[in-house]
């Protein structure tokens, strides 16, 4: 939960992104400000084609802005190059994607490997890190099974893995149950809700759905590229 005075850690300022087709101007992100704060939870909800992915794309540095800065921990992540960024963000961000985004050729244990030898963990860390944390989404027994051999619930699961294992304070799911039937479903958002009830990470989810996002301390609605609302939500977390 966000601490009382909490930095922010993260803040993008009069941000766009558009996309020039032809002779029409798209705007898929038209001069945004947000402000997340160490521990806070927020949903990014919207229709579809109101730029939810593109800001969840941009605020975590997957994308470049047209115009506008991302600030990560005071950092002005714009003016990084290509591979201070890669590095910046590989330290920094854990992905959580609809699509599990698992490499097909390696089990459970070496996707979530992978990130640590990319980052330079060293391979005495590795190993037993990866397990401790398959461990903690109830994947023991499948850390040796590929993709192919797995659920869609618990390929989401790995992916959480993989995702904590550089250890990052912020996590960003982009809508992370939309390929799972309800059960997996619920059992994937109770593992990333206790990422922030439980660990104190930063949590940035996007969503479709009403009962995910409410789940959040704030709800940000977007329309058009812009935000229309950030309001506080009831939360029960």
């Amino acid at each position: 939960m966000a601490k009382t005075n909490a930095k922010e850690v993260l803040e993008i300022k009069k941000v766009y992104k558009i996309y020039n087709l032809g002779e029409v101007e798209v705007r898929a992100l038209d001069g945004v400000d947000l402000s997340v704060r160490e521990g806070e939870y927020i949903s990014i909800m919207g229709p579809s084609g109101s730029g939810k992915t593109t800001m969840l794309d941009v605020l975590s540095t997957m994308m470049r802005p047209t115009r506008g800065s991302v600030l990560i921990n005071g950092k002005n992540t714009t003016k990084m190059t290509n591979a201070e960024l890669s590095s910046f963000r590989g330290h920094t961000i854990g992905f959580i994607f609809q699509t599990f985004n698992l490499l097909p050729k390696l089990n459970a244990l070496e996707n979530v490997i992978a990130p640590m030898w990319i980052n330079g963990v060293p391979r005495s860390e590795r190993v037993d890190r990866a397990k401790a944390l398959l461990k903690q989404v109830d994947l023991t027994d499948r850390m040796y099974n590929r993709p192919n051999q797995m659920s869609g619930g618990q390929k989401q699961r790995v992916a959480i893995a993989r995702a904590l294992a550089m250890q990052p304070n912020i996590i960003v799911a982009d809508e992370p149950t939309g390929n799972l039937d309800s059960k997996s479903g619920k059992m994937v958002m109770d593992i990333i809700n206790d990422l922030h009830k439980k660990e104190g990470k930063t949590l940035i989810v996007v969503t479709h759905d009403a009962s995910i996002g409410k789940k959040a301390q704030r709800q940000i609605q977007l329309s058009d590229g812009k935000i229309v609302t950030g309001k506080k939500t009831t939360s029960q977390l």
